[in-house]
């Protein structure tokens, strides 16, 4: 099954788009498309985009940290939380393990990024009233959320 949304079927939803399609982050820019998804499976995909050139950008708290994490380059972080990225041809078997205990925790986010370059992260607990990352100066984009365990993936296109 898949769902596309215009700019303005976006425009049109009562809530912001990220809640209506379920990402773990906040955008300040409307994408001009999304398209919401079912997909075989979720490690393919992830495989597939990571080989296609896409940045697996991780939010996590500071502590504690798993081992998987010690080699990855760490783009931004505050007193609590910590931003990485991952540029490979294939997760990992422990990265992937890792994501996948961690889907539903709220202090994380995860998601992959065609280009980062450019793009403000704005982590999460930064000032009081923020609760979740936020990303400015998308420009012309992608970004794809997966979300593991019920095989659904969230593309956000911006031109």
């Amino acid at each position: 099954m898949k769902t596309i949304y215009s700019r303005e079927d976006l425009l049109a939803l009562d809530d912001p788009f990220e809640y209506e399609v379920g990402l773990p982050i906040r955008i300040r820019e409307l994408p001009s498309s999304v398209i919401e998804e079912k997909i075989p499976d979720s490690r393919e995909q992830l495989d597939r985009l990571l080989k296609n050139g896409y940045t697996l950008v991780i939010q996590k708290p500071r502590i504690p940290n798993a081992p998987v994490f010690a080699g990855l380059p760490v783009i931004a972080e505050n007193t609590i939380m910590k931003l990485y990225i991952y540029e490979a041809n294939c997760c990992e078997d422990a990265l992937w393990d890792v994501l996948s205990e961690n889907e539903y925790d709220r202090h994380w986010a995860y998601f992959l990024l065609k280009k980062i370059e450019g793009v403000r992260f704005e982590l999460a607990y930064t000032q009081p009233s923020q609760q979740s990352l936020r990303l400015t100066h998308l420009g012309t984009n992608q970004l794809v959320y997966l979300q593991f365990e019920t095989y659904q993936s969230v593309s956000c296109q911006w031109d």
